[in-house]
């Protein structure tokens, strides 16, 4: 099962309440490439609402998930207060996001060849 797939809209900030989740990207040549895991605890989906671009990895259930979620309507209205912490915590600095920070961000409206991964780690 996904909880976010590749090239589309972000409709969903999920937190996972158990289970693990895989995220796969994509390379150059548009070939799936493992990035990382994340499990109780992470959260994934945010990116795309505070960057405003389409998902450029799939995050794929590697185990049963249980994950709360919040729409792009409501995650702004409760998260709003601490978007500059979220985009600290996916910062240059932090290695988690190593696969996001090295793509270039496009807006939602924009060509799905150079798409971003939407990923971070609640840690």
């Amino acid at each position: 099962d996904y909880l976010i797939q590749y090239g589309e809209e972000g409709q969903w900030f999920h937190i996972l309440v158990e289970g693990v989740v895989e995220v796969i990207g994509r390379d150059e040549g548009g070939t799936e490439v493992d990035v990382c895991e994340f499990g109780r605890g992470d959260c994934v989906g945010e990116l795309e609402f505070i960057y405003d671009h389409l998902t450029a990895a799939d995050v794929r259930a590697k185990t049963d998930v249980r994950a709360a979620k919040l729409n792009r309507q409501h995650f702004e209205l409760c998260m709003g207060p601490v978007v500059d912490v979220l985009k600290r915590n996916a910062g240059e600095e932090n290695k988690v996001y190593d696969y996001y920070n090295s793509a270039k961000k496009v807006p939602r409206d924009s060509s799905l060849s150079s798409l971003s991964l939407s990923m971070s780690a609640s840690r």
